[in-house]
């Protein structure tokens, strides 16, 4: 467990064991008395009266974490449904899953921005005011060194889907999971544990592209006067 899950229990210890929890008529929360009785039938018969869905605020929590509970559950059962549907193509003249895949992949590989070449980001880090060492410099080249491996990531999963989906290599593993999510305008797996967060490929890969533009504007025109934070 962690310190956390430790904080938690000792809350609800505090809340709940103690001494005036065994009053008479005390109420854990509103709704929810404690029986004054050591019949085992009057304890079953007061728990068949509780709500059959607890309110967050019984367990301290804001009354907006059901609605939060609530798109979670809507949006995996979505997610479920889209995943388990038909993906074999059908009998008229459309196109496959793998075709509207490959299709896919040659567009985006035809927009991938290229690495920043290591010497050539030294020479230009050089240059900026301040050198290399100054604190904005060292951040954009972190900045950098993070966004060569999403992009060197997006272009080796692109190539090796289309190489898949042709019959060269193995389709297996991680290639099966992006082609899936392409299919499904998601974003593969394996390129949101290295990048952030957005709603489609559509969306993730228009962020690719900003955020390679602030960065080479930066590295090669200086310091800009205003940042995309939520770029870095």
């Amino acid at each position: 467990t962690d310190g956390f899950d430790e904080l938690l229990m000792d809350t609800y210890a505090a809340k709940y064991f103690n001494k005036s929890n065994l009053q008479k008529g005390v109420e854990l929360f509103p709704g929810y008395p404690v029986p004054d009785t050591r019949d085992i039938d009057v304890f079953r018969a007061d728990i068949e009266k509780l709500p059959p869905v607890d309110s967050p605020e019984v367990f301290g929590l804001h009354p907006n974490a059901d609605l939060t509970f609530r798109t979670l559950q809507v949006r995996q059962l979505v997610e479920t449904v889209v995943s388990t549907m038909p993906k074999s193509g059908g009998g008229g003249e459309g196109k496959s899953p793998a075709e509207v895949v490959d299709a896919i992949a040659e567009d985006l590989l035809s927009k991938v921005p290229t690495m920043f070449e290591t010497e050539r980001t030294k020479i230009a880090l050089n240059k900026l005011p301040g050198g290399p060492t100054q604190p904005l410099t060292v951040h954009l080249r972190q900045e950098i060194d993070r966004l060569n491996i999403i992009v060197d990531l997006t272009t080796k999963t692109l190539k090796n889907l289309r190489l898949a989906i042709a019959g060269t290599v193995a389709l297996s593993g991680d290639l099966v999971d992006a082609l899936d999510a392409l299919f499904d305008a998601k974003i593969p797996p394996k390129w949101l544990k290295k990048s952030w967060e957005s709603a489609s490929i559509g969306t993730w890969f228009q962020g690719l592209l900003q955020r390679h533009k602030q960065l080479e504007t930066w590295l090669n025109k200086g310091r800009p006067k205003a940042y995309w934070l939520t770029g870095f």
